[in-house]
């Protein structure tokens, strides 16, 4: 593609020192990926800075370098942006045509239930007979072929060469407030934008609620000009995004328990209603709990938006796939289930327990978990609390450690240990320890719910060989599921 081709809506490209009819093979933000008649993009990362990278860049035949340094270049034509991160989407959409323009792109944000809502909505899309592209935390799959995720947000030159080599016919995109922040999304957009919730949550990297807000706001600028918000209204963050919407003319629909377009009950903790404009539908659930309901409910507005019938949803969902690290449940022995969850949050707690409390009523309840170094800690506190409020015993044992030592990790457990006047926390840092020691001590029905990590990897070695949660409970059970 010609230089002039591909910079046609890129204005802040328009320069002098590169000829209009330079031949673009592809672009790049690694060095080690240039090849002759590339641009190389330096983007300033939070480890290390594409701009020291120039010099290799050129000699590997790039044919454009774009940086957001002032440098002297004289072996290859530099062009000096402001954010290279913000051009570096912009270029891939141009470079692959634009490919989200092509399709039916539905975009999911929000704290927490990003991953569920996305994928009932590739399973309902699917079962009306869309192809579906999906890119999330758990996996990313396109034309059928699944692969690893990395990221909950793929980088813009993933993206969007997904999208061009895609034959479905529709893609649904968890969004994450970094992957906004960090222009992931750049030169896409959307039909359909979704809101799940907005919870606290990487107070680490966003200054302050009201930050971390705006930066969820940011994939509602990016819907089609007959694109729709899906909000679910149940906190002040999504009445405050429908407002802010509607002020600026874009089309909301809006989901909630009390007046919305989309009204949902729950029944019991399986089973609820979802009102859909006049339309009544009873749902049994593919997962349980409230917070459920609401999730299937913004994927079946989407649905229903489409002129889809959803008069037996119930049916459709019956075969919905298990979501990793979502409400994994296992039987670990006689006495003993256990449950993976990915719950990381106050609020995701808040929302997990007591379903687990009301399905599990004669269970001893233990709750494992950790927290995560170098991340947000203003909200272990509140974590603590809630897990309190429904749990018999509390296990603190390690999650990521993030560059934290054992020893830190283990000073700040035994704090919380010691202030606490129910008795009910202990301390086991060896995660696949932990489980074992509640399996054996077990003299009553027990329940695990081992939570933080859902569907990730372990980061560091245990004692037992498991290198996941699941692995872990894997390791006590004769791998029958419960239903």
């Amino acid at each position: 593609m010609e230089w002039r081709r591909l910079i046609r809506n890129i204005p802040e490209l328009y320069v002098e020192t590169v000829s209009d009819t330079i031949e673009i093979k592809g672009i790049t933000d690694k060095s080690s990926e240039v090849q002759e008649g590339y641009i190389f993009v330096a983007i300033q990362g939070f480890k290390t800075d594409g701009h020291k990278f120039i010099s290799e860049a050129a000699e590997r035949g790039a044919s454009v370098v774009v940086g957001q340094r002032p440098i002297e270049q004289e072996t290859i034509p530099y062009v000096h942006v402001n954010n290279t991160r913000k051009i570096l989407g912009q270029l891939a959409a141009s470079f692959y045509e634009y490919p989200s323009e092509d399709k039916l792109v539905i975009g999911v944000t929000g704290t927490n239930g990003k991953t569920t809502t996305g994928l009932f909505l590739r399973h309902l899309l699917r079962k009306e007979g869309y192809s579906v592209s999906f890119f999330g935390t758990v996996f990313n799959e396109v034309n059928n072929e699944r692969s690893k995720s990395n990221l909950t947000t793929p980088n813009s030159l993933m993206i969007q060469k997904a999208l061009a080599e895609s034959e479905d016919q529709v893609a649904v995109i968890e969004v994450s407030s970094q992957g906004l922040e960090q222009f992931r999304m750049e030169g896409m957009t959307f039909d359909y934008a979704l809101f799940t919730n907005l919870q606290h949550d990487h107070l680490d990297y966003h200054n302050s609620m009201d930050e971390y807000f705006l930066a969820k706001k940011k994939l509602f600028d990016l819907l089609k000009s007959s694109g729709k918000a899906v909000i679910n209204e149940e906190s002040k963050w999504g009445k405050k995004l429908t407002n802010l919407l509607v002020d600026e003319e874009k089309t909301v629909i809006t989901v909630g328990e009390d007046d919305q377009f989309t009204r949902y009950r729950l029944e019991n903790s399986s089973r609820g209603i979802c009102v859909i404009g006049d339309r009544t539908y009873e749902i049994s659930l593919p997962l349980p709990g409230k917070y459920n309901l609401a999730n299937l409910s913004l994927a079946l507005t989407v649905l229903s938006d489409l002129q889809h019938d959803l008069t037996n949803v119930s049916e459709l969902m019956k075969d919905m796939d298990v979501i990793p690290g979502r409400f994994e449940v296992y039987e670990l022995s006689d006495r003993v289930s256990g449950i993976v969850d990915y719950a990381h949050t106050a609020e995701a707690l808040q929302a997990l327990l007591p379903t687990i409390r009301e399905l599990y009523s004669d269970y001893r309840l233990v709750h494992l978990f950790g927290f995560r170094g170098n991340r947000d800690i203003s909200k272990r506190e509140k974590m603590l609390e809630v897990s309190k409020q429904y749990s018999d015993e509390i296990v603190l044992t390690l999650d990521d450690l993030n560059g934290v030592s054992v020893e830190e990790m283990e000073k700040e457990y035994n704090r919380f240990r010691e202030r606490d006047i129910t008795d009910k926390v202990s301390v086991i840092l060896d995660r696949t320890l932990a489980v074992s020691q509640l399996v054996e001590e077990a003299t009553e029905p027990t329940l695990i719910v081992l939570s933080g990590k859902g569907h990730e990897d372990y980061q560091q070695d245990f004692q037992l060989s498991a290198k996941s949660d699941k692995e872990t409970f894997l390791l006590f059970t004769d791998h029958k599921r419960l239903s």
